[in-house]
């Protein structure tokens, strides 16, 4: 970035004196002697170093450079250490940093009262300081201590000098050279610069400063002459009220705005004035926002499809207020960071980001400032890797030369990041932006977009693995007292698998229509388009009562239109029409489902996708075989001459659950799972209970509850259905005291490798849960805990929904985590609860209630031996929609799928409409996949009618490769992990 301009002067001024030039000559200045007398002088300043310490250092050092006292004085202010200080003199004022006089030689003051030096201490306002020697040496009351604002600003302009010069003295020794700064030539311009301050010539004052700047910015050079770049960001966030913008914007210094778009949103919306002057200053060069998603939501735990709306949101709002510009780095305060960000941010456009968080989290930190970061599909980021240095704490200031000159020593590209919010920023931030308006005396001060555009681009990369990264979000949501830092996490994604399944009903409803119709289809004549849209939004922005309300209609309507143009689609070539239901199934992975059909028989008997049914409490509910992104169809009416569903595939038998594959007994005492295991099988794989902490220590170890069952019951045993239900009690181990209770229902399907466990708490002790609010959540919580036998099991949790190896004692995971041994893979499914704690080498804390959480309902599951448990997280948690309708079965059969995936490991995330594809082709269907099993794919993606055309694209829909159509099927070739938005044409 290019200096920036000059203020003009208010007159012709002399031109600056050269430092290079001979002095003329001058008589012997007279006057006072000014002396800082600083701890460490010339050192690196301790680690613990105290804020209030610097900010009495930082006054000490440059109140002496204020103008008034330089006219004064006989020379420049002088850097003493005050553990060794030199010896006193009459006309001296020495100015010792404050809370560190007791550092003074013994007998100190009594020398220097004794020597006519005047020996004072300084505190953290330099004006006040200032006005104290001002009286002391008689200034006050001078022309020069007048309102005069340019003569104030110029003033300022010698304090930062003053500081300047100390950190530049600091610089110089850190990297060898002590007598790097010409201090005969930085005294004539500053002394010349003050007598013409004091006699009120400003103009010259500014040209004899901006040569003692000079004068510093060639001892830097003397040490390190090539460019060191200074990054200064500003964090912005959507609580800052409307003038926030303000003091950044004051001085023309290159800084850069770290905001997500939401934070700009609201700036715009209250001061627009400043968005406008910020854009302006977007043009001219000097500032730069970076950022990328709309508000800093919990990305690593959040389904793939809320980072999308995140980025895809992110950028409209860039768009809209910065005037069209897109955000080029991808950038977050709040943790972020994960395997995935660098495909993430290629895919929405950015070219660069930052490897960095800065509200706390785990994340690898590396030596050099940058690097190319790079995903599992070989996607790669030029990234800023450089933790910033705080510009809001004063203890930071002391130890700027320090870290500058190393970061000139080792790197190959100097580089120091600072970061603050708009307000408060530390005294010697705003000392240093003011002498970079004067010259570049540490470096250049540069956005981070040029930054990138001004460096060499490294070569080498950097791949972290999933287990590098883990975030704070629980301790901070405890902190803050949320309600619910557990179940909202889950309840998000049920509500975002209710809108994908909303979206690809209504995607394949109006394909269907087109199909049939022969051109785009409009909308449903209610059109609820608009409201899918306001439905995902009040997901993402945590409308979360808003959106369950609106997907309580949505789901129904949407499903209806699909099953109607299911059913028109054909002839029938049924005699005697039916009326059934049509179940549709909105996942890419076949299901068997369980649904409850209204009004059914209660002697239903399997037919077509029908497998069993049986009549419970909320109705006849069924078991269902459903094909992928597919429907079928089940009569409303028993059909006596079909034979019954066989009885024994479900049964209870004592406290022993099973199904075809999976035997689940009951423990008699805790009511708990004794074990789960496959059926034949003689050693359990998974045991189950709940447990209690934060209830003190024994022996070193923490106390944990006792669980004790009060019931147990058999609800169903058959033949579609077993359940038993059992209520236990949490007590203290210690007296016997009751903690909570405990009502779990245990549920088997035929036909379903899984078993469900829905949870709910009550009667938790009131002492217990104000303790939890206050405690930390890690060690004070309500937990689900897992055990299993071999402790030499390998856990994996799904990271994007691919398994990943952890050892982690904290294996954050939404999703599924999987007990692995060489036979047997046993995968617990949480349907959004993220939060996991080992306890042990093989045991597993799955936590419900921490901090102020009040949800009490909650839901997990155990699946065995999937090869991919992303098809049973995906199953946990998206809906089923069940339409009635008259005339069945439909034409197409009383099974069909509409699209098909033949590769497993790749999932299909969302399926969307578009009325028109590129280049005004028609009507088609976009796509997003990702490959989970981290190995390339080649995959052929089927649909009920052939396309005409298709290509894979990025998510701002810009080509990345044309597509082969064969068939029904377009060809697609994924990476490993490689997430792909694709664009099919029908029309």
């Amino acid at each position: 970035m290019s200096t920036p301009e000059l203020e003009p002067t208010e007159s012709a001024a002399e031109p600056a004196v050269s430092p290079e030039t001979p002095p003329p000559p001058s008589p012997p200045r007279t006057g006072w002697t000014l002396v800082a007398l600083i701890p460490d002088d010339g050192k690196q300043p301790p680690a613990d170093l105290s804020d209030a310490t610097a900010q009495n250092a930082w006054c000490a050092v440059s109140a002496l450079w204020h103008p008034s006292l330089l006219a004064r004085a006989s020379g420049l202010p002088k850097i003493e250490p005050i553990q060794d200080p030199s010896g006193p003199t009459p006309r001296e004022i020495r100015l010792a940093v404050g809370g560190t006089l007791n550092l003074l030689p013994s007998g100190y003051r009594t020398q220097a009262a004794d020597a006519g030096a005047i020996l004072l201490e300084s505190g953290p306002d330099r004006d006040a300081m200032i006005r104290q020697i001002q009286e002391l040496l008689g200034a006050v009351g001078t022309p020069e201590t007048s309102d005069d604002a340019a003569m104030i600003d110029t003033a300022r302009d010698f304090l930062a000098l003053g500081l300047v010069h100390w950190l530049v003295r600091d610089l110089s020794i850190a990297m060898g050279h002590h007598d790097a700064i010409n201090e005969e030539a930085l005294a004539r311009e500053t002394l010349a610069g003050a007598d013409a301050w004091q006699n009120g010539d400003r103009p010259t004052a500014v040209n004899r400063l901006r040569a003692a700047f000079e004068v510093l910015t060639q001892a830097r050079e003397r040490s390190y002459p090539v460019d060191a770049y200074l990054l200064d960001l500003c964090l912005l966030d959507p609580a800052l009220p409307a003038g926030a913008l303000a003091a950044p914007l004051e001085s023309r210094v290159a800084i850069t705005f770290l905001a997500q778009a939401d934070a700009i949103e609201s700036q715009a919306r209250q001061d627009p004035e400043r968005i406008a002057a910020l854009c302006q200053a977007i043009t001219d060069g000097w500032v730069d926002v970076v950022g990328g998603a709309y508000s800093e939501a919990e990305d690593p735990l959040l389904p793939l499809e809320s980072t999308f709306w995140q980025l895809r949101r992110g950028g409209a709002v860039y768009r809209e207020h910065l005037e069209e510009r897109n955000v080029e780095t991808f950038a977050r305060r709040r943790f972020g960071l994960s395997t995935q960000v660098p495909q993430l941010a290629r895919r929405f456009g950015f070219r660069f980001a930052v490897h960095f968080a800065l509200d706390g989290g785990k994340f690898p930190i590396r030596s050099e400032p940058k690097r190319l970061w790079e995903s599992p599909d070989g996607s790669n980021l030029e990234s800023l890797l450089r933790v910033p240095m705080p510009a809001d704490r004063p203890s930071r200031g002391l130890m700027f030369p320090w870290l500058l000159a190393t970061t000139m020593r080792n790197d190959h590209v100097a580089t120091v990041p600072l970061v603050h919010w708009p307000a408060p920023v530390a005294s010697w931030y705003l000392d240093l932006r003011r002498a970079a308006t004067h010259s570049p005396v540490f470096g250049r001060w540069t956005t981070l977009n040029d930054y990138f555009h001004l460096t060499d681009r490294p070569y080498e990369t950097f791949r972290p693995q999933p287990d590098a990264y883990a975030t704070p979000y629980l301790a901070q949501s405890a902190a803050r007292r949320e309600p619910e830092p557990i179940s909202r996490l889950a309840r998000h994604h049920r509500l975002r698998a209710g809108v994908e399944a909303v979206q690809w009903t209504r995607a394949l409803a109006l394909a269907l229509s087109s199909a049939l119709q022969g051109a785009s289809a409009e909308p449903h004549e209610h059109d609820p388009a608009d409201d899918v849209a306001a439905v995902e939004n009040a997901v993402e922005t945590g409308k979360h009562a808003e959106a369950a309300t609106a997907l309580e209609t949505l789901e129904p309507l949407w499903a209806k239109v699909l099953a109607g143009k299911i059913g028109s689609a054909g002839s029938s070539t049924h005699p005697k029409p039916r009326p059934g239901y049509l179940v549709v199934n909105p996942l890419g992975v076949a299901r068997r489902v369980a649904v409850v059909l209204p009004d059914a028989a209660a002697d239903l008997r399997p037919e077509g996708g029908l497998r069993a049914a049986q009549l419970t409490d909320d109705g006849v509910a069924a078991v269902v075989d459903l094909p992928a992104f597919g429907f079928a169809w089940i009569p409303r009416e028993c059909d006596p001459e079909r034979p019954a569903a066989p009885l024994g595939n479900v049964s209870a038998s004592g406290r022993v659950l099973k199904n075809e594959s999976i035997e689940v007994e009951i423990d008699d005492e805790s009511g708990g799972i004794r074990g789960i295991m496959g059926v034949g099988e003689s050693t359990a794989r998974l045991g189950q209970q709940f447990i209690m902490t934060g209830l003190g220590e024994a022996d070193g170890k923490p106390i944990v509850s006792r669980m004790k069952r009060e019931r147990f019951e058999v609800e169903y045993a058959g033949p579609a259905l077993v359940q038993a239900v059992a209520t236990s009690r949490l007590v203290d181990p210690a007296d016997g005291r009751a903690l909570a209770r405990v009502d779990l229902r245990y549920r088997l399907w035929t036909g379903r490798p899984v078993v469900e466990i829905d949870v709910s708490l009550s009667d938790i002790d009131p002492n217990w849960a104000a303790n939890a609010a206050g405690a930390d959540p890690w060690k004070h919580y309500l937990a689900c805990r897992w055990a299993w036998p071999d402790s030499s099991a390998m856990l994996r949790r799904t990271v994007f929904f691919t398994p990943e190896l952890s050892e982690l004692e904290r294996p954050e995971t939404p999703d599924a985590l999987d007990v692995s041994t060489r036979r047997q893979r046993t995968a617990m499914i949480f349907g959004g609860l993220p939060y996991h704690q080992k306890a042990g080498g093989r045991m597993l804390d799955t936590l419900l209630v921490a901090g102020s959480e009040t949800g009490r309902n909650f839901r997990v599951g155990v699946v065995l031996d999937l090869e991919h448990p992303f098809h049973a997280a995906q199953d946990w948690t998206s809906p089923a929609p069940v339409v009635a309708t008259d005339d069945g079965p439909p034409a197409m059969g009383d099974r069909g799928w509409l699209m098909n995936v033949d590769h497993k490991a790749v999932a299909v995330t969302h399926v969307g409409f578009t009325p028109t594809t590129f280049d005004d082709r028609g009507w088609g269907l976009v796509v997003h996949l990702v490959e989970t099993a981290g190995q390339a794919a080649r995959c052929r993606l089927r649909f009920f009618r052939n396309p005409t055309w298709a290509r894979q694209c990025d998510f701002q829909g810009e080509a990345v490769v044309d597509l082969n159509v064969d068939g029904d099927a377009v060809l697609l070739d994924l990476m490993p992990n490689e997430l792909a938005r694709i664009e099919v044409s029908f029309g």
